[in-house]
């Protein structure tokens, strides 16, 4: 099978190769050839070799599976769709667009178990850290918790912390911690999932920290 004609050499050509075309009609092959990063052609190892320059690379498969794919750097597919439906606080910064977005966010969920938001800043409130005090002056009477970006650090508020168990801290493994405010209590900052895990799972979502 052939998407191109034959007027230009291959830049590459894998050979001696099960290629899976997903191609009903075709659906097997024994190699292919690329050029400019497209495939030019599919076939026999024979049909392949018209594609054949003085500096197309060969690679032998050797037998293996050749399969179309997707290449991605750092993807969390099935946990980027479900935090679709959460707040998404990126762009917001100030106390008050803050708890403009979390009260807002609170009202159209009135039922949801857990108030879970995205994409917060880390410098929201400028040069203030975060703790579980802003977002209790917020939203004080429902389980809140919102994720930086990056999804290594969240933060709770005092009632989410309660109902996770980890007011009053928890020993963790090395990397994670619950930040411990001078009061003796967590702060509500929480970084990486062996912190944030517990809260996670009261809104249900432990699986989608699987990626």
């Amino acid at each position: 099978m052939s998407v191109t004609g034959a007027d230009h050499n291959a830049d590459l050509i894998v050979v001696n190769g099960r290629v899976l075309t997903m191609d009903a009609d075709n659906p097997a092959a024994e190699a292919i050839a690329v050029k400019d990063g497209a495939i030019i052609a599919i076939g026999s190892c024979a049909s392949i070799e018209g594609y054949k320059g003085t500096a197309t690379r060969i690679v032998d498969a050797g037998g293996g599976s050749v399969i179309p794919g997707f290449i991605e750097a750092h993807m969390h597919l099935f946990s980027g769709a479900a935090e679709l439906a959460h707040l998404q606080l990126s762009g917001v910064h100030g106390f008050e667009a803050l708890q403009a977005a979390i009260r807002d966010y609170a009202s159209a969920w009135p039922d949801a178990k857990m108030l879970v938001a995205q994409g917060v800043d880390y410098t929201v409130l400028g040069d203030v850290r975060v703790t579980r005090h802003h977002l209790d002056a917020i939203l004080p009477a429902r389980p809140f918790v919102m994720a930086a970006p990056d999804h290594h650090t969240m933060w709770a508020n005092t009632k989410a912390l309660e109902m996770a168990g980890i007011l009053h801290g928890r020993t963790l493994g090395p990397g994670n911690e619950i930040v411990m405010g001078e009061d003796g209590l967590a702060a509500g900052e929480l970084r990486e999932g062996e912190a944030f895990g517990p809260v996670l799972d009261l809104a249900g979502e432990g699986r989608v920290r699987l990626g």
